[in-house]
């Protein structure tokens, strides 16, 4: 029996096996504090500019706190590029290719608006990364993520192939998707000078989903709400 999406999750791990047996820890939720804090250090100085010590302030622990569960600085840049990876992951496995198209895409697109509203140094750090070269993420992005994204291609296709969406490249447009949603984090900065405004609001993101919607929406040739469309937009079995 072939293993479910969320056994690879479990199975693939960026970091690499401990050197030696892990101490034990010095108190709950330390963890997840250091995380929480190593994405914001990462996000805002790269894997060069980021410190254990920087990391260490931001959470406010002790920086030997850090090495009851981490080998190296590496050990964790690796953990939240796992963080981010696993996080991608989940949201496109969790699309429900058998309801509404509509409904289907509107959720998806609205959840990675979210993610990049949420998360923003997640996905600066993800960005960064690929940019790099995907040094650390490349397997997990040809062992995880293009299984998953070729699973969604092959509905979409199956979708224009019914004549419930326009025919167009699938896999292009996750590709435009993923563009337009993480913009909202790799880009919040030249949004917000051109806005006019400090930092971005629920209004604007409510904004961005409403706008990159109608977009995929009407690439694909469906219509809006309130008008009828010339084919229905659920998709038919195959067969």
């Amino acid at each position: 029996m072939p293993a479910t999406s969320a056994d690879k999750l479990k199975l693939f791990r960026i970091r690499l096996a401990p050197k030696g047996r892990r101490k034990p820890p010095p108190g709950p939720d330390i963890e997840g504090k250091i995380l929480d804090a190593a994405e914001f250090v990462f996000g805002h100085f790269g894997f060069r500019g980021a410190t254990t010590a920087l990391i260490a302030k931001k959470a406010s622990i002790a920086k030997p706190h850090i090495y009851y569960y981490f080998e190296d600085k590496e050990d964790l840049y690796r953990a939240i590029l796992e963080r981010a990876m696993n996080m991608w992951a989940r949201d496109i496995d969790s699309l429900d290719t058998a309801t509404d198209i509509k409904t289907i895409l509107t959720q998806y697109i609205h959840k990675k608006v979210d993610f990049s509203r949420d998360h923003p140094h997640l996905s600066r750090i993800y960005a960064n990364e690929i940019i790099s070269g995907a040094q650390y993420v490349g397997s997990f992005i040809e062992k995880v993520s293009t299984p998953l994204l070729l699973d969604k291609v092959k509905t979409v296709d199956q979708w224009a192939a019914s004549g419930a969406v326009r025919p167009i490249s699938a896999a292009d447009l996750f590709f435009c998707i993923w563009a337009m949603t993480q913009a909202y984090a790799d880009f919040s900065s030249q949004m917000t000078i051109m806005k006019q405004k400090r930092q971005l609001e629920q209004i604007d993101y409510d904004a961005a989903k409403a706008t990159i919607v109608q977009l995929v929406l009407g690439g694909l040739g469906l219509e809006d709400e309130g008008r009828t469309p010339a084919k229905s937009s659920r998709p038919r079995k195959a067969g």
